[in-house]
């Protein structure tokens, strides 16, 4: 399945839209940037996050089906996989200094 079928039904189906919309302007209420300069760690921050909002977050997930369930499993593969370029370029960074 290509990226662009992958983010096409992720993105036409109200379910996803009702995620997205709810999760950011819950993550930024929660203020994860102001718990990382507090010393959390970001598993600590994303465990509090869904401890504070566990129904919220279980409501979410029974609107999901099959097809949604999918397209959320290709799409945090991208986000991994973002993450990895994100660390290889902080890697590119750190050596610099070290020159």
């Amino acid at each position: 399945m290509s990226i662009e079928i992958i983010l096409y039904i992720f993105m036409r189906d109200n379910s996803n839209e009702l995620w997205f919309n709810w999760f950011y302007k819950n993550w930024e209420k929660f203020s994860p940037g102001e718990l990382i300069e507090n010393g959390l760690l970001p598993s600590q921050i994303a465990e509090r996050f869904v401890n504070d909002n566990q129904e919220n977050l279980i409501a979410i997930a029974n609107k999901f089906d099959d097809k949604n369930e999918d397209a959320l499993e290709e799409f945090m593969k991208l986000s991994e996989s973002e993450l990895h370029i994100i660390k290889y370029l902080l890697k590119l960074i750190q050596l610099k200094k070290i020159k």
